[in-house]
């Protein structure tokens, strides 16, 4: 269940966009909108949707996720 800000009951994020407030300072984030994929007491992990990743390698994402890459996840 979530409440009206779109915290779970747990107050965590999963499957919720963040959006870069319009003073964020932090280059990494200014003008950003963030699905968070997943949220919990260990960390976030969350894919930036409104810019190009010029530098992603899908393969190396895919490794660090630990998803296993075949003939449906392989990398387009």
């Amino acid at each position: 269940m979530t409440d009206s800000a779109g915290t779970s009951d747990t107050g965590f994020l999963n499957g919720q966009m963040l959006i870069a407030m319009p003073g964020m300072s932090d280059p990494r984030f200014i003008r950003t909108v963030i699905y968070i994929c997943a949220h919990s007491e260990e960390g976030a992990m969350g894919l930036i949707v409104n810019k190009c990743a010029d530098e992603l390698v899908w393969e190396d994402l895919f490794k660090k996720l630990q998803i296993p890459i075949g003939s449906v996840n392989a990398p387009r």
